[in-house]
């Protein structure tokens, strides 16, 4: 919502005071206080009446209201002298006279905002600022792991395509009180704030850790988490733990702030959406169908922009390589061609190259997609995603050994990951090519849990139970794979399980 009185605007979609379209720097208690006068003109207030609206309640000074009546004037040009907006009324309050102005779309006159209000972000994508997490116990070695632990996950971050860390993290550092997430967004403009304290507890660490949306103030997420062992040895633990829970709601707030972007959608925020609804939904047909869409729109937007072909390339890949899409000889040929485009486009990105690479070995082309692979995690090592094609790569050019070592990993380094029912079901595949089944039966039953919409961990699960000479729990598994996907088809089951196997399973119904 826009109010505009005079040749002032404020928007509540960005917490942004304006004149003439230039923007004036506010402190979010000085717009607070300023938005409740003009969605109230004419209304006399008292201070007691402010307190109430614009503090909540809080018990708060008769200087801190005048202070902040006096920046508010400041704010839109007026003065104790000369008051033409926020007036004293002698022995009642204060009165806001203008005349204002509703308008649920319009940002500013100009095309430079129109546009503004269209991209959501404000660049090319969402931005996170790392606040260095606090301890709340002394000694070097605490200090040390709260530097390490926000650190670390500043870095796993920049796995998520689009996401930008701000680099002013160190304005940050040794205060003594921490801006609220509103203060941070007016000060480095930055979309989302993440912040946690460290404590030593127990013969172990504790650690909260809070997401929020730093235009609105509000918390989005927050949880404790208690890692047991001595502190100089809980580092990774504690990374591992938090960035499994933060990733998928970083997916979610991303998702719901392009879901309400205002206006046509860009090939970024499209891009965004798809990637978050297979983030948040699993990897499904509907998913897929859904997520294709977007990305072509995206890829129709802007020709140049890499990630929308490479991300298309992965799920038409990989839906035709697992039988999630229709006109399977039609998506392999889209695929290629959405795969040569973004590596025409950009070599050099570690995402792009992570899908890609995917993308090649699901159609066909493991080969070729084995250096790529490999060139996205040296590029950066916590792409879980290239981690994991890199494994099912792998596989399919009969390097086992590796192939269950880097799905390992890939899964490790992203524990609460969409694509984890796909990825275990994958290493499950590895362990049982290297003759661990029991070991490929608990990963296969694991991929089984993580997805209960899933029909192909439980079509290598009945393939381990025939390896085990159990038919009964073999066909209970083929069933429930069918249960899933009642279309589910020989050529589907036989590139998953090799002919001979795939077969004998498939004679058991």
């Amino acid at each position: 919502m826009i109010l505009t009185f005079g040749e002032f605007q404020l928007d509540f979609d960005r917490f942004e005071l304006r004149r003439n379209g230039q923007l004036r720097k506010v402190e979010p208690k000085v717009f607070d206080l300023v938005a409740h006068f003009a969605k109230n003109p004419g209304r006399v207030f008292s201070r007691d009446d402010l307190v109430a609206s614009v503090w909540r309640g809080r018990v708060v000074s008769d200087a801190t209201v005048s202070t902040c009546i006096k920046n508010a004037r400041k704010a839109v040009g007026d003065s104790g002298a000369a008051q033409r907006y926020i007036k004293t009324v002698r022995g009642r309050g204060f009165r806001f006279s203008a005349d204002v102005e509703h308008d649920d779309v319009r940002a500013d006159s100009d095309s430079e905002a129109r546009t503004a209000d269209a991209a959501r972000w404000g660049g090319p994508g969402p931005s996170l600022l790392v606040v260095p997490f606090r301890t709340l116990s002394d000694g070097p070695d605490t200090a040390r792991l709260a530097d390490g632990v926000s650190s670390d996950l500043g870095t796993i971050l920049t796995r998520i395509p689009l996401l930008r860390l701000s680099s002013q993290t160190a304005r940050y550092r040794d205060r003594d009180v921490t801006p609220s997430a509103r203060e941070i967004h007016e000060d480095v403009g930055v979309d989302y704030v993440l912040e946690g304290t460290l404590d030593e507890r127990d013969g172990g660490c504790r650690i909260n850790v809070q997401l929020s949306d730093a235009k609105s103030g509000f918390r989005l997420w927050a949880e404790q988490f208690s890692v047991p062992g001595p502190v100089d040895a809980t580092r990774d633990q504690i990374v591992t733990a938090v960035i499994a829970k933060l990733e998928p709601q970083l997916h979610r707030a991303i998702y719901n702030t392009v879901r309400a972007t205002h206006g046509e959608p860009n090939a970024q925020e499209l891009f965004l959406e798809a990637s978050s609804v297979l983030a948040l939904k699993g990897w499904h047909a509907a998913s897929f169908s859904t997520a294709a869409g977007l990305l072509r729109r995206s890829r129709k937007l802007d020709p140049d922009f890499a990630l929308a072909p490479a991300y298309l390339a992965l799920v038409t890949g990989l839906g035709n390589r697992v039988g999630l899409s229709g006109d399977r000889e039609k998506s392999r040929v889209e695929t290629l061609e959405a795969a040569e485009r973004a590596l025409e486009l950009d070599s050099m990105d570690s995402t792009v190259l992570g899908f890609v690479g995917c993308a090649l070995a699901d159609i066909g082309y493991p080969d070729r997609a084995l250096p790529i692979l490999r060139n996205a995690v040296e590029i950066n090592p916590a792409n879980a995603q290239a981690w994991a094609a890199l494994g099912s790569a792998c596989l399919l050019t009969r390097r086992v050994e590796e192939a269950v070592q880097h799905l390992t990993h890939g899964i490790n380094i992203s524990p609460l990951d969409s694509r984890l029912s796909i990825w275990g079901a994958m290493l499950a595949l590895g362990l049982m090519q290297s003759k661990d089944l029991e070991g490929a039966l608990r990963q296969g039953e694991l991929a089984c849990q993580r997805d209960h919409r899933s029909y192909l961990p439980r079509v290598v699960v009945a393939g381990i139970h025939l390896l085990r000479d159990k038919p009964e729990l073999a066909l209970q598994a083929l069933n429930d794979a069918y249960r899933i996907k009642p279309d589910l088809e020989t050529a589907q089951v036989l590139p998953l399980l090799g002919r001979e196997l795939g077969s004998s399973l498939l004679k058991l119904r």
